[in-house]
């Protein structure tokens, strides 16, 4: 299964190989056909185009633009080596992995994983006014200025004895 972001180009490989097993280079692109549909079932060949393209040697690549999320399926058929159709499955996210995992490890250090609180400002009644937060890639960097993740700025009021507003925001 290949895994793709909605908006962004996606590819699916595959080889053509005859009955001996042998790869076949050289083939005609416009002579593939092909079947997509979307994450509710519907087919999109004409809405939703595919092109193919040889990579060389024999294996050749299909790419389209998913516009929704989901499990998306393309079917490629060739008349004489394929004409059943090779089939791949395509889940396309709203975000890619990489995004996610940033926004993951920001989430762990929030939860106080490899977190430190310094510059802490405290009013007369000790009552903690503002602080640093700094979250790390790792627990051997806590307390420096190494592999700091993300940085907050933590700011809170008081009526005399009561907290009013509490915010953290990221610098």
């Amino acid at each position: 299964m290949i895994l793709g972001k909605i908006g962004f180009e996606v590819k699916e490989d595959f080889s053509v190989t005859d009955p001996s097993r042998s790869l076949v280079p050289g083939i005609d692109e416009t002579s593939f056909t092909y079947n997509i549909f979307s994450p509710n079932g519907d087919e999109v060949s004409l809405s939703v185009p595919v092109s193919i393209s040889e990579l060389g040697h024999g294996h050749y690549r299909a790419e389209f633009i998913p516009d929704s999320v989901g499990m998306w399926m393309l079917v490629v058929y060739h008349p004489t080596y394929f004409p059943w159709g090779k089939t791949g499955s395509i889940q396309v996210f709203s975000h890619d992995f990489d995004t996610v995992a940033v926004l993951v490890e920001r989430v762990l250090g929030m939860v106080q994983e490899n977190f430190a609180i310094d510059q802490a400002v405290y009013d007369d009644h000790n009552n903690l006014l503002s602080s640093r937060i700094r979250i790390y890639d790792d627990e051997v960097s806590v307390g420096t200025d190494n592999n700091i993740m993300a940085e907050y700025v933590m700011e809170a009021t008081y009526d005399g004895v009561k907290m009013q507003t509490y915010k953290v925001k990221k610098l």
